[in-house]
């Protein structure tokens, strides 16, 4: 199958980049024998995935007893993790599943996805939010360090300098808050160049987000880098498990069908199959499975009449 053809000057990676409102990838046909399959790539820690195809969704129990598998969602694979969050939660209502805490990874977590499942579905959304890219770049002070005034729309720096009034913008279509300290006091500071990271004398600029999702993300984060956090997220460690089992003992990724119609119920009985497995195997607590006796192998009767 062939891949994307050149693109015309200005396409920047969309058919049409004056009314386009989706990536390439969700438009282009990859695959003469399935027309809804989707070109992929995601970043991961082991590196660069990429496939053709869906995109599957589980959410599984993590309480006492066996763990089964209580929904599946089929979406193309270039939609985002973070795009089916609500489809998934507002699912999980209608099967009479509610007060959840969800454990999912960080595809699925921001501030504003944490405020949407509780304010929403009464649902607390546990998982990691993406740490402020600046303390990866070099040591210093973080957004975190900035204490905030929503009354007077100002923020306060570590060394105490207070900045103007910010104003707002915009970021990824979402409405930010633009903080801009003044260049003599940053430039007089002893911590400049471990602050604002720069050379040229400016200014430090920090991006907030609205009151009740910077709230949010100052609170994971501080929250997140605790033993007590990531012992309570360890939990979720069995879901990693059920995509290894439902990938390599069920061949979840090998699509039977085509269309995403019955990509998913393929999904489902894979499912369905794990659970069945699942509970095959489970016993209620201090009992035991009758099993007849094993027979006696010819190795175990030499050994003894050697002992003899």
């Amino acid at each position: 199958m062939a891949r994307r053809a050149a693109l015309p000057p200005g396409a920047e990676g969309r058919p049409d980049p004056d009314t386009a409102s989706v990536p390439w990838a969700s438009t282009e046909i990859v695959s003469p024998y399935d027309p809804e399959a989707r070109y992929c790539q995601k970043l991961t820690a082991a590196g660069k995935k990429h496939w053709i195809g869906y995109r599957d969704h589980q959410t599984e129990t993590c309480d006492d007893g066996p763990r089964v598998i209580v929904q599946v969602m089929t979406h193309p694979a270039p939609e985002q993790d973070i795009d089916a969050l609500d489809a998934i939660h507002q699912g999980l209502v209608r099967q009479g599943f509610t007060g959840l805490e969800h454990f999912v990874d960080a595809g699925y977590v921001t501030p504003e996805s944490i405020h949407q499942a509780a304010g929403a579905h009464g649902f607390v959304l546990t998982g990691p939010v993406r740490p402020d890219p600046r303390a990866r770049e070099h040591p210093g002070f973080t957004k975190a360090d900035f204490i905030p005034n929503w009354e007077t729309h100002t923020l306060t720096c570590p060394r105490g300098v207070t900045s103007p009034a910010w104003k707002p913008t915009l970021g990824d279509g979402h409405e930010r808050l633009s903080v801009l300290f003044p260049k003599p006091a940053c430039r007089a500071c002893p911590d400049r160049l471990e602050c604002t990271g720069n050379t040229d004398g400016r200014g430090r600029h920090i991006i907030l987000l609205p009151q009740q999702l910077q709230e949010i993300q100052t609170r994971v984060r501080r929250e997140q880098d605790t033993p007590q956090w990531q012992q309570h997220y360890a939990i979720r460690a069995g879901c990693e498990a059920t995509v290894s089992e439902t990938v390599h003992a069920h061949g979840l990724r090998h699509c039977r069908y085509h269309g995403i119609a019955k990509t998913h119920v393929q999904h489902v009985l894979t499912a369905a199959g794990t659970n069945i497995v699942r509970l095959g195997g489970h016993f209620p607590p201090g009992t035991i499975p009758l099993r007849p006796p094993r027979r006696t192998s010819q190795f175990q009767r030499l050994c003894r009449h050697l002992t003899q």
